[in-house]
């Protein structure tokens, strides 16, 4: 049933097929009716006694006004009875010169008895002709010779017993014995009998065959073939218009779907409305509009989110400028209090630092995000790097009750790496546990060796990543309900973080489920060397 439906539908594949055949028709037609109008003019233009005897039934019956004479132009022939009396003559002069007696000086068309004259040269230096009479054996393909004549330049008969009773030939007897008449047309003569029995004895005369006239035909056949080379090629023309039009026909349906699409419009393409060889084509075509759709859908969710994130950055940021005004205005103005002084420009300091941290966070990720950042790798120790990192921050760690737990080699780790952008990039992740986890949550940072990668885990037990963001995670202005309503994060911290990896031509996941003992964890993917680039 699908073998037949595939079958049933349109393909190139036949489509090309098809008109190859018909192409190849039409050269053979055009080329076999060239040969034909050739044929036809080279048998008018060279008519034989051939050419009458197609008809030869009408001659048994003596039917000779059915004998198309237009078939015959140049040429003309009698028909004489068992008695020797002329019973047709399509021309008048020709029963004139050509009369019963001199049949049997005529050469026979079939060739059977035949005379042959050839000059020559006697022993006394003089020209001279040789007449001679052959008859070809049909049951034994032998010639046989009958008999010959000498005759001399005025036809006299000097030797032989060729022509008994005859001493002298007449030119016109001579002509006619080398089958010449009137030394302009061949002549020959074709034995038959009637459907009654009689015999019936026909002379038959056509131009003679020149090298001019050879030529001059051949010249005219040869134009019928250059007038057939115009023609050939208009029609190819007009197939390859027709095959053309049949290609523009099969694409229309895509052609649509993608103007369709261009303005707005999504239109399903059907894949029987197009030849079976675009199947692939429409398969890719749909599956191209999916994952557009896909797209568009998540650059307008994207949209949307950077939008509330941004009015939720511009209120974060409107906050702490509305209060640093308030309190500088109010100090200005002498109407603080002394005792209270210290506690504004305590406010204003913090109010001031929280507003430099969401602009540098922005213009962090502007400047990560942007196409034509470079990367300013250098040779380091990541081991070495982690611990002066940890060093620096163990402090702060203890004042927020976390506990640390470094799972580091003793030994230099090497890579090729920028070392300002991963202590960004440590500077986030820890950050975030020291925001959204409780006191008493323990952090770890462990270093697992490859031989073309290094492994860094950071890992904590605390709150852990809410579900919702779990799979958005590290995109752009993706935050957490508790970092909105705290008011402690912008939704680009992890964004950072993994486009610092993708500098490093690394990779970053949330690993799930952690390892035991820990509610998040993080695994990075660096290379020990940098590709060239």
């Amino acid at each position: 049933m699908k073998a037949n439906k595939l079958l049933s539908r349109r393909s190139f594949l036949r489509a090309c097929i098809t008109y190859f055949v018909l192409c190849s028709l039409l050269v053979f037609l055009i080329n076999a009716l060239a040969n034909a109008l050739i044929a036809a003019r080279l048998d008018r233009a060279f008519p034989s006694i051939d050419t009458l005897l197609q008809y030869e039934d009408a001659l048994a019956e003596d039917d000779f006004s059915a004998i198309p004479y237009r078939r015959l132009q140049g040429c003309a022939f009698l028909v004489f009875d068992g008695d020797d009396q002329l019973l047709y003559a399509s021309d008048n002069k020709l029963k004139e010169y050509i009369r019963a007696e001199d049949l049997w000086m005529i050469n026979a068309a079939d060739g059977n008895l035949y005379y042959s004259v050839s000059q020559m040269i006697d022993q006394s230096g003089n020209t001279a002709y040789y007449i001679a009479l052959y008859y070809y054996r049909e049951d034994t393909g032998m010639t046989e010779f009958i008999d010959y004549c000498i005759v001399d330049t005025d036809y006299t008969i000097r030797e032989g017993d060729l022509f008994p009773g005859i001493d002298r030939l007449t030119e016109r007897q001579f002509e006619l014995l080398q089958g010449i008449y009137r030394s302009e047309w061949d002549i020959v003569k074709y034995e038959y009998a009637t459907t009654g029995g009689e015999p019936r004895t026909l002379v038959f005369v056509s131009p003679l065959l020149t090298g001019e006239s050879y030529l001059d035909t051949l010249d005219d056949t040869n134009r019928l073939w250059l007038l057939s080379v115009p023609v050939l090629l208009l029609a190819i023309f007009l197939l390859a218009l027709l095959f053309s039009r049949s290609i523009r026909r099969s694409i229309r349906p895509l052609n649509e779907a993608i103007v369709a699409y261009a303005q707005g419009r999504r239109v399903e393409v059907e894949p029987n409305r197009l030849p079976l060889e675009f199947q692939y084509v429409t398969d890719s075509f749909t599956r191209l509009l999916d994952q557009l759709e896909q797209a568009r859908v998540e650059k307008e969710h994207a949209d949307k989110q950077k939008q509330r994130v941004i009015a939720d950055l511009s209120h974060d940021l409107k906050t702490p400028l509305t209060v640093i005004q308030g309190y500088a205005q109010a100090l200005a103005d002498g109407v603080v209090p002394e005792n209270k002084q210290k506690r504004y420009l305590e406010t204003i300091c913090s109010k001031a630092a929280a507003s430099t941290e969401l602009m540098d966070t922005l213009f962090a990720y502007a400047r990560l995000d942007h196409p034509d950042y470079a990367l300013q790798p250098e040779q380091i120790d990541l081991c070495e790097l982690v611990k002066s990192y940890l060093a620096g921050k163990y402090t702060e760690l203890e004042n927020a009750g976390f506990a640390l737990e470094p799972d580091l080699p003793d030994h230099a780790v090497p890579c090729q790496a920028d070392p300002r952008l991963l202590r960004r990039l440590f500077e986030n992740l820890t950050g975030n546990a020291l925001k959204y986890n409780p006191r008493g949550t323990t952090l770890l940072f462990s270093l697992r060796e490859a031989p073309d990668a290094l492994f860094l885990t950071i890992a904590d037990n605390g709150v852990g990543i809410p579900p919702a963001i779990a799979d958005t995670l590290f995109e752009p202005f993706v935050i957490g309900n508790q970092a909105r309503t705290t008011g402690c994060g912008t939704g680009l911290g992890m964004a950072i973080v993994k486009r610092i990896v993708e500098l490093h031509h690394g990779a970053i996941r949330l690993v799930l489920p952690p390892r035991d003992g820990y509610r998040t964890e993080f695994e990075i993917m660096l290379p020990r060397q940098l590709p060239n680039e």
